[in-house]
C-alpha cells in the first residue's frame, strides 16, 4: 500500500464533501422519515459515483465497497486484497436537518485490517488522517489521544439507537449504560458523526467515545485514526476491535479498562 498517496486521497474526498455541504444550504425539503432518507441517499449515491470514479482513475487495482457492504463479502476473493469503504454522509440526521458535525469518512483496508483513513468535516475544514506505523494528523499536524487516567474528570462521547431501526431491547439496553457512564465521567455528550467522534478522540479533545451494535464500517476510518494516535481500542466487551465487534470502545489508555467496567 505505499504506492498509495493520501494526499491525492484526502484532496479527492475533500473536493466531493465539499460540494455536499456547499449543495446543502438549510434542512432539507419534507417532513416524514422516509423522504429525508430518499434526498441523503440521493446525496449519498451522487458523492459514491464522484469519488469511486476519482479513485478508481488513480489506483484501478483497488476495489470498492459500499460502507454498508455485507461483511461476508471481505471473506470473498473480490475483496481477499484490499478495498476501499467509503461512508459519504455519516451524521444523515446532521445533514438532513442543516446541522454542523457530519462528516465523510474513508478507509483502505487491506487483509481485514485499516492501513490508511480519512475523516473529514466540510464545516470546520477539518482533515483527519492517519497510515498505519505512521501516526494521526489533522490538517498536516501530528494528534495524539488524552492523558486522563480518572474517569471522574473524563469527557466522554457517545450514540443511542435510532429507535426506529433497533430492534425493541437495543435502545433500553444503550440507555441503561449510558445511565452508569454518566454517573461516573465528568459528562457525557453526542456531539457529531461517529467517525467523527472518534476523530476527536483521536485528537484529545473526547477522552473516550463508545458506541454500541455491528456498525463495523461506520467506525473503521475514526477506529485507525484512535490506534495511529496511541489510544486504546476494543468492541464493548474488551475483546480486541475488528470484524465482528460487538460495539467499540476507544479512549486514552489510562481510561480504557474503568470504561470497559462500565459498558461490558
Amino acid at each position: 500500500m505505499n504506492t498509495i498517496d493520501p494526499a491525492i486521497c484526502a484532496a479527492l474526498l475533500r473536493g466531493a464533501t465539499d460540494q455536499l455541504h456547499a449543495s446543502k444550504t438549510g434542512a432539507l425539503a419534507g417532513t416524514d422519515v422516509a423522504s429525508l432518507i430518499r434526498q441523503v441517499k440521493q446525496a449519498s449515491a451522487w458523492a459514491d459515483a464522484t469519488l469511486k470514479q476519482a479513485l478508481l482513475a488513480h489506483y484501478p487495482e483497488i476495489p470498492w465497497s459500499e460502507a454498508e457492504m455485507d461483511l461476508d463479502l471481505q471473506q470473498s476473493a473480490e475483496f481477499a486484497d484490499a478495498y476501499w469503504v467509503y461512508d459519504p454522509i455519516d451524521g444523515a440526521y446532521h445533514y438532513a436537518q442543516g446541522l454542523p458535525l457530519w462528516s465523510s469518512s474513508l478507509a483502505l483496508v487491506s487483509a481485514g485490517r485499516v492501513v490508511l483513513s480519512f475523516v473529514y468535516d466540510p464545516s470546520r475544514q477539518e482533515m483527519f488522517t492517519a497510515r498505519s506505523g505512521e501516526g494521526a494528523y489533522l490538517n498536516g499536524t501530528a494528534i495524539h489521544t488524552g492523558t486522563k487516567t480518572a474517569l471522574a474528570g473524563a469527557v466522554v462521547g457517545t450514540a443511542l439507537p435510532i429507535a426506529a431501526s433497533s430492534d425493541g431491547a437495543a435502545l433500553p439496553a444503550a440507555a441503561d449504560t449510558l445511565k452508569r457512564v454518566a454517573a461516573q465521567v465528568f459528562v457525557v455528550r453526542m456531539l457529531a458523526s461517529a467517525s467523527l467522534q472518534l476523530a476527536y478522540v483521536a485528537a484529545g479533545r473526547l477522552d473516550a467515545y463508545w458506541e454500541p451494535g455491528r456498525d463495523i464500517y461506520d467506525w473503521f476510518a475514526g477506529a485507525h485514526l484512535v490506534e495511529e494516535a496511541g489510544g486504546a481500542l476494543s468492541d464493548c466487551a474488551g475483546a480486541a476491535f475488528g470484524f465482528g465487534a460487538d460495539g467499540i470502545v476507544a479512549s486514552s489508555v489510562g481510561l480504557h479498562t474503568a470504561l470497559i467496567g462500565l459498558v461490558k
